[in-house]
């Protein structure tokens, strides 16, 4: 079911975030990282700041992370935990 939000007065359709083990791998595995680099996202009630995937990686710990930048200024920079990105009471994928 896709969502609909209002994001700088254009209507923007929402995608459900699924599990990695729904985006497979060119092997028909699970894929590496749940985060793709190009995704967008915006943080739940404040839909006026689109964040990009720029980078993903693992920490020593073996978390996922993904460095995000602003996409209209591009000078914002922030680094989120998949955990964070992929709940969505906190953020939403575009």
């Amino acid at each position: 079911m896709t969502d609909y939000l209002t994001v700088n007065g254009k209507r923007v359709a929402v995608e459900p975030i699924e599990p990695a083990a729904l985006y497979p791998d060119e092997h028909g595995g699970a894929a590496r990282y749940k985060i793709k680099i190009g995704q967008r996202f915006h943080r739940v009630g404040y839909t006026a700041v689109i964040w990009q995937a720029m980078s993903v990686y693992r920490d020593a710990q073996g978390l996922e992370h993904a460095t995000l930048v602003d996409e209209a200024g591009r000078l914002d920079r922030k680094t989120l935990s998949a955990s964070v990105l992929l709940d969505r009471s906190q953020y939403r994928l575009i």
